[in-house]
């Protein structure tokens, strides 16, 4: 059955592909095996066609367009082949892992007035949407959460001082003032060529504070059910159990 990309698809602005599509089961063989061809020769082409459709995807540095054309199929048939989210995070990753560069975008500011932290689209999908996003030396991107999404964060420039938290239990409703218990799960520096990851249920909360040379990167990021809204996170600067890293924190809203 296919499925995927389908001929002649904008996968992006300005990015076509042309007659290709992921392929998934029995396939037959093009019609230039089928015509003029020994049945011998015509055996040993058709493993082979089918031996090619096995292969793991291949190494080596990808450009942008060449990472669109191969992920978004290969995003799309992970999802439809497993229910575990970092089983299609993590192909999404491995691809992410390859790209040599990422384009300049028009960035804008994520508070009015203040350049310190500005973001902007690369692409928007489906399946996933890729945002650029680019700090100035020590700016601060407040924790804050990804309800029902996965987030594939690439380092491109500069380095970052990233931690990823997990609520503890059952958290209040984001419009509640109670407070709660979230544990640090990582805490890291992310630079050039490295990633971070988070799902729906693992490491969900992430905080960034760029070093001394500012940091740029990219989310690629895709929902996985509803869109049930985000928040900010006030957290505490001290751990009410520094053993397991557990702090106290309160829902913020989704203004800073």
């Amino acid at each position: 059955m296919k499925y995927g990309v389908e001929e002649n698809t904008e996968v992006a602005p300005g990015v076509f592909i042309e007659r290709r599509a992921f392929l998934k089961g029995s396939t037959l063989p093009t019609l230039a095996l089928l015509t003029n061809c020994p049945k011998h020769l015509f055996a040993r082409r058709y493993e082979r066609c089918i031996e090619k459709l096995n292969e793991p995807v291949g190494s080596g540095e990808l450009t942008w367009e060449e990472f669109i054309i191969q992920t978004v199929p290969l995003a799309q048939a992970a999802l439809k082949e497993s229910n575990d989210v970092d089983y299609y995070l993590y192909r999404v990753a491995s691809m992410a892992a390859r790209l040599q560069g990422v384009p300049e975008t028009k960035l804008f500011p994520l508070v009015k007035d203040s350049p310190a932290i500005t973001l902007g689209p690369n692409y928007k999908g489906p399946p996933f949407a890729v945002i650029q996003w680019r700090m100035d030396p020590g700016a601060v991107f407040p924790p804050h959460n990804h309800p029902n999404y996965s987030v594939c964060t690439l380092g491109l420039e500069g380095n970052a001082r990233i931690r990823n938290y997990e609520v503890v239990g059952a958290p209040p409703e984001f419009t509640s003032k109670k407070t709660f218990q979230i544990r640090q799960t990582h805490d890291e520096v992310l630079s050039a060529g490295r990633i971070n990851t988070l799902s729906p249920h693992r490491d969900n909360i992430h905080r960034f504070e760029a070093g001394k040379d500012g940091a740029r990167g990219i989310d690629i990021t895709t929902l996985h059910g509803s869109d049930v809204g985000f928040s900010f996170i006030h957290l505490e600067d001290r751990a009410v159990d520094p053993e397991r890293r557990i702090f106290e924190a309160t829902w913020k809203g989704s203004e800073i």
